[in-house]
């Protein structure tokens, strides 16, 4: 066969879809096209639901007397609550005053409700009710031991280690004295009789409620009182830690050793079925400790799966695919307040940002592997086409994707011409303008580099970078038995828009 006939087949190998997401369930040779093999650091953009490296986070408050170990947010007062290793219970408005309100009354995992004009708070011993910065309350008639804690039609719902559910008085959280001729007193419901194991979590599911048992089998609540019924919903269901589970509007997800169970309502007869929506990452379910929490973060429509030293499995509620993130110190919970999303660590708290791909005040990393394409004989790689947006420059060479053995760094950013200099902004050595003096306090420094700001000018505050798509082309020669494609880097944030690799096979 003549060459040219051959270079007649070339074939443009396109990647710019991954809303499939991490499958590690089999080798980077088999996976689709949209799946990746590893990821960390990088998620699908909600708008242009292309894959970008993940929000950086800015630094709010640091201690070094208390450690971290979960926080709630107390909507009606404005007030962020945060729990400490060893019980202490803080509140804070706007982090310029942090109050020491209380104690735990248990060391358990702490389930928050909103009630009235607060939260109530259960950790494994009595009911506790905290509103705002005001020092917290305990509710000395409530159970001795209440593990979790939700609201129902004017109750209050506690559970202990047994597979009892108590119910308070109609509209009063003290009221927990049980009286048969008044329907409006405490109740109790036994969940699932005499089939053993007992309550680790409870969740509502629509109308209903969700009771979740250490023997595997999770049981339904509907109704209201005299009128409520129980029935198994299913078995098997096993739950990993008392905080691994969570609800998202009308689905509520169950994570165990190896999978992860989605509960929904179905069309046939208004019932509702398990399915394991983990598959394809259950190994990584498999290495998350005992006590990984389950929390859904509105903002991002995202289920943050939280691990240990600084390890996130993220589920994307949009495109239904998993992703990991990695931060720079060890997160124990996650919040959303109104629109934004703060990151609680062991002596930190955070807020996520956009246009920063930093933690802690250190660069994040990336990484990616995509689908690996095998040839019967090789490949011969003659373009390689690499597309993304940059949200800012900072470190370009530091960031790179790799096609074989074949490196393209991302393209460099260069902003447009200011004040008719001749030059580009990036490498840029001159003074700003040929005819505006004194613009900056130090012109000694390249513009890419300095950190003084414009001043005396009309323009003073916009941003002199804004956001640009760039390609970079490079013609290879490379022979190669497979196209193996992936990147790494370092402290950028931005958005792949595609790879390409032109490749003929011989």
């Amino acid at each position: 066969m003549k060459l040219s006939t051959k270079h007649a087949n070339q074939q443009s190998m396109i990647l710019q879809d991954f809303t499939g997401g991490l499958n590690v369930s089999c080798t980077e040779n088999l996976i689709a096209e949209n799946e990746l093999s590893e990821v960390v650091n990088m998620e699908i953009d909600s708008n242009s639901k292309l894959l970008r490296t993940v929000q950086g986070t800015d630094t709010l408050y640091t201690t070094t007397e208390y450690t971290f170990k979960s926080a709630a947010f107390d909507i009606l007062n404005s007030a962020l609550i945060l729990f400490t290793e060893d019980n202490k219970i803080l509140a804070t408005k706007n982090f310029s005053e942090v109050k020491e309100v209380g104690t735990l009354t248990g060391t358990g995992e702490v389930i928050t409700a909103m009630w009235e004009d607060g939260l109530l708070i259960a950790s494994g011993g009595k009911l506790q009710y905290v509103k705002g910065t005001e020092n917290i309350e305990t509710i000395e008639t409530s159970p001795e031991h209440c593990n979790g804690v939700y609201i129902r039609s004017g109750r209050v719902l506690v559970f202990d280690d047994t597979d009892q559910v108590l119910f308070s008085g109609v509209g009063d959280e003290t009221n927990w004295t049980q009286d048969t001729n008044d329907p409006s007193s405490s109740l109790f419901a036994q969940i699932g009789y005499k089939v053993g194991g007992h309550i680790v979590g409870m969740v509502n599911m629509s109308k209903d409620i969700l009771f979740i048992k250490s023997n595997g089998m999770v049981f339904r609540l509907e109704n209201e009182y005299p009128d409520w019924r129980i029935s198994e919903l299913g078995r098997n269901i096993f739950c990993k830690g008392t905080a691994s589970y969570c609800n998202i509007i009308n689905n509520v997800l169950i994570m165990s050793d190896i999978a992860l169970q989605s509960i929904q309502t179905t069309q046939e007869y208004g019932d509702m079925k398990p399915t394991n929506i983990g598959s394809k990452v259950a190994s990584k379910i498999a290495n998350l400790p005992s006590n990984t929490k389950l929390r859904y973060v509105p903002p991002l429509n995202q289920v943050w799966c939280i691990g240990e030293n600084g390890y996130v499995l993220v589920l994307d509620c949009n495109t239904s695919a998993f992703f990991q993130r990695k931060f720079n110190s060890v997160i124990v919970d996650v919040l959303s307040i109104n629109n934004d999303v703060y990151v609680i660590k062991e002596k930190t708290v955070c807020k996520l940002n956009a246009d920063r791909f930093y933690d802690d005040d250190e660069p994040l990393r990336f990484k990616v592997q995509m689908k690996t394409y095998m040839a019967n004989y090789e490949y011969l790689v003659k373009r390689i086409t690499l597309c993304v947006t940059l949200f800012k420059y900072e470190y370009s060479y530091n960031s790179h994707f790799w096609v074989g053995n074949i490196c393209m760094p991302l393209p460099r950013m260069y902003s447009s011409y200011l004040f008719d200099n001749t030059r580009p902004i990036v490498d840029n050595y001159e003074p700003i303008g040929k005819h505006l003096k004194d613009v900056y306090i130090d012109t000694s420094d390249k513009l890419e580099d300095s950190y003084e700001s414009l001043y005396e000018l009309e323009y003073d505050k916009k941003d002199i970078q804004t956001l640009e798509t760039l390609r970079r082309t490079r013609r290879v020669v490379y022979r190669t038995p497979e196209v193996r494609i992936s990147g790494a880097g370092i402290g950028e944030p931005f958005i792949l828009n595609y790879i390409q690799a032109d490749v003929v096979e011989v």
